[in-house]
């Protein structure tokens, strides 16, 4: 393999302002502690997921035969250290997908790399860097940075203190930023990966002592397009006058000095960056008035950490503004199926492209996107869903598709039967998928899931849909205006799904609302959804399945239909309110009384509810939509929706209710003297449920 020019790097005369550089340099004594630093850019040698764990073991000893080769090139070439990439064993997709075998494996895996990469580094008087997995004392798996010794012994480790999303969700968080003082490299310490996205790592180091960080990783330093990961790189060298010595798998590995400038760099497939560096050197900088050979005298002396106490806020202001919508173990399950998987769904919905099988790809991709969101799949699934439907500018499209069903893509999602209740008969542990954001079958006898109730709402065993329990809300004339139950699940998401058994009393007729999803982001959440006649003012949008009951047009309870509340609303002709548009189920009609395919509940049967909201994916785009099914069959979608124009409101609330009018209500000769409602086994998911698999 080519190993980059080795760079010779002396003092040299800079300045952070040039001005009065020439005289302040004259004192310059000569360096004294040069050294010779390495970073590997190990080629990819990832653990195949599906192995079983003595196949796996014996692969990890084939990767590390590998990298005692490099070790020994590094030895070769008379290097003082070198520091190998994060996940140094090739482990992270099997552990991903293994986790019922890790701890029986990965203490092996750990021990058997520090063993023989140390003594590989050993022969050759050489620290050694190497990063991996690994569970520690207290029985919790960290992401750890070992420091070895030329002696082959562990100096100290480190562990990862600033994990990305995905990875904290099945790895604990480290919680201090230890340094290693050595008698020839300096201080020295470690960072792995997604540390130096949080700049206050790098600067926790620097104002340890550290003379020069270590940092085996899978990426830059940094969120965004072209080099802006290399460019972090240097600031953070820069910003802290560190010396940052980074690892790569595959391609990335460079040695970058304390003034920002990449001094070496790595070629090809197990390539080697390689510099000669005074770890002392290279931190003169100052101004006319004062100028410093080694600029931490001044900088951290500048600083006013009396000012930066937010730094140390866990719930800072921002996090209000900018809610999440996974949470971290169902983004680590994520992770662990799209490394895995995931990547082979993947390529099997684009085989079925390869092999002229739009339909059938198209229904993959929005499965993919249903069930990997806001990864790598999601994203290249949307791609490929865009060219399909609309082909792009400059390329190619995919071939050309059948006009689509009235219904779109729910339709073919819901014939394919690829919900989630299919994955658990009975329900059974369907609570516990990632995808679910909340499940109440009122097995516990009582309310204590939903956040707030009001009314009538009472826990009964009298027939329920399933199991021994079930709600009971009541509507009784002159007494109530029936009851309603709260759950918030904050901070919500783009997509939401909520599914319910229901059934109306023999004697029923009619409700004036009934079961809503909403998106509110106010600062008091339980304010309400808005105000009826208004229109929505971007704080909030809802919708909600309900039976519409038309005396003498239609018989109790009435259609059913989606009853919304969006940014585009169209208001009441005759009053000029906003009172919420009502979505039918599609027919010849197009929306007239007589033409509408209806749907009407029965009466005292329990039915299979289910609805959805899909918010648009910007705030000029009415590219939402919503849908709804009754026993598994959908019987409206409605898309071209925009819901908001403020990208943070997501659906984080499910309102069940069986609401209706006071005394005065015109409408009021239509109420019997007592009705009632029953619900059950309701599920609030990311994706589309499905009647319970009996």
């Amino acid at each position: 393999m080519k190993i980059t020019t080795r760079v010779r790097c002396l003092a040299i005369l800079a300045l952070s302002f040039n001005v009065g550089a020439t005289l302040a340099v004259e004192g310059l004594s000569a360096l004294t502690n040069t050294v010779r630093l390495a970073a590997a850019q190990a080629a990819g040698r990832v653990i195949d997921f599906r192995l079983k764990p003595d196949e796996a073991l014996a692969a990890v000893e084939r990767n590390l035969t590998e990298l005692e080769r490099l070790i020994d090139r590094a030895g070769e070439a008379k290097c003082d250290a070198l520091v190998l990439p994060e996940d140094t064993p090739g482990l992270l997709n099997w552990v991903g997908a293994n986790e019922a075998r890790v701890k029986e494996v990965l203490p092996q895996v750990v021990r058997r790399m520090i063993d023989r990469l140390g003594t590989a580094a050993a022969r050759h008087r050489m620290y050694l860097v190497v990063c991996s997995d690994f569970i520690e004392s207290d029985g919790a798996t960290y992401n750890t940075a070992f420091l070895l010794g030329r002696d082959g012994q562990e100096i100290g480790r480190y562990h990862k203190v600033c994990p990305t999303w995905s990875e904290a969700g099945v790895r604990r968080r480290g919680s201090s930023f230890p340094v290693f003082p050595t008698s020839d490299l300096g201080t020295a310490a470690m960072l792995i990966c997604y540390d130096l996205v949080v700049p206050e790592s790098a600067r926790c180091r620097a104002v340890a002592g550290a003379d020069i960080l270590f940092f085996p990783t899978m990426g830059g330093a940094a969120i965004g397009d072209d080099d802006i990961g290399v460019q972090a790189l240097r600031v953070r060298a820069a910003e802290n006058f560190i010396w940052l010595v980074v690892a790569q798998r595959g391609s990335g590995a460079m040695i970058i000095s304390p003034q920002g400038k990449i001094v070496a760099q790595a070629e090809g497939a197990d390539g080697l960056a390689i510099a000669d560096v005074d770890v002392h050197g290279q931190r003169e900088g100052g101004d006319s008035m004062n100028w410093q050979r080694d600029m931490r005298a001044r900088l951290f002396r500048e600083r006013n950490p009396e000012a930066f106490r937010i730094l140390t806020d866990t719930n800072p202001p921002v996090l209000a503004k900018v809610p999440i919508s996974l949470t971290q173990k169902e983004a680590g399950d994520i992770m662990a199926r799209a490394l895995t998987v995931g990547e082979d769904e993947f390529k099997q919905a684009n085989g079925l492209l390869a092999e002229g099988k739009t339909e059938e790809a198209i229904s993959a991709f929005e499965r993919l996107r249903q069930e990997y969101p806001a990864s790598w799949i999601d994203r290249r699934s949307q791609e490929r869903l865009a060219k399909l439907q609309t082909g792009h500018p400059g390329e190619k499209p995919f071939p050309s598709l059948r006009p689509p069903s009235p219904l779109g893509s729910l339709q073919r999602e819901t014939n394919n039967v690829r919900s989630l209740a299919s994955k658990y008969p009975g329900d059974v542990g369907l609570a516990n998928d990632p995808d679910v954001l909340f499940a109440d079958d009122f097995e516990s006898g009582d309310m204590k899931k939903w956040d707030q109730q009001r009314g009538r709402v009472v826990m009964t065993q009298e027939r329920p849909n399933s199991g021994q329990w079930c709600v009971q809300m009541p509507m009784e004339r002159g007494q109530n205006h029936g009851g309603d139950a709260i759950k918030w699940f904050m901070p919500g998401a783009d997509v939401v799904y909520a599914r319910f058994y229901v059934k109306f009393s023999p004697d029923y007729q009619y409700n004036h609302h009934f079961v809503w999803l909403g998106a509110n982001q106010r600062t008091n959440k339980w304010s309400a959804f808005g105000k009826a006649g208004l229109k929505p003012n971007g704080t909030y949008y809802s919708t909600g399945m309900e039976p519409w009951f038309a005396w003498g047009k239609n018989p109790p309870p009435g259609e059913v239909n989606l009853y919304t509340y969006y940014l585009d609303m169209a208001p009441d002709p005759k009053m000029d309110k906003y009172w919420g548009n009502g979505f039918f189920p599609p027919g010849p009609g197009k929306g007239t009384a007589a033409g509408k395919d209806r749907v009407i509940p029965p009466l005292n049967q329990w039915q299979c509810w289910e609805f959805m909201i899909q918010a648009n994916t910007a705030p000029d785009r009415a590219d939402g939509k919503q849908a709804m099914w009754v026993d598994g069959k959908l019987v409206g979608e409605f898309t071209g929706i925009r819901w908001r124009n403020d990208l943070d409101l997501k659906v984080n609330c499910l309102w069940l209710e069986h609401y209706g009018y006071d005394e005065g209500d015109p409408t009021k000769q239509y109420w019997k003297d007592s009705q009632s409602v029953w619900f059950d086994d309701l599920v609030v998911a990311r994706r589309y449920i499905g009647p319970i698999r009996r």
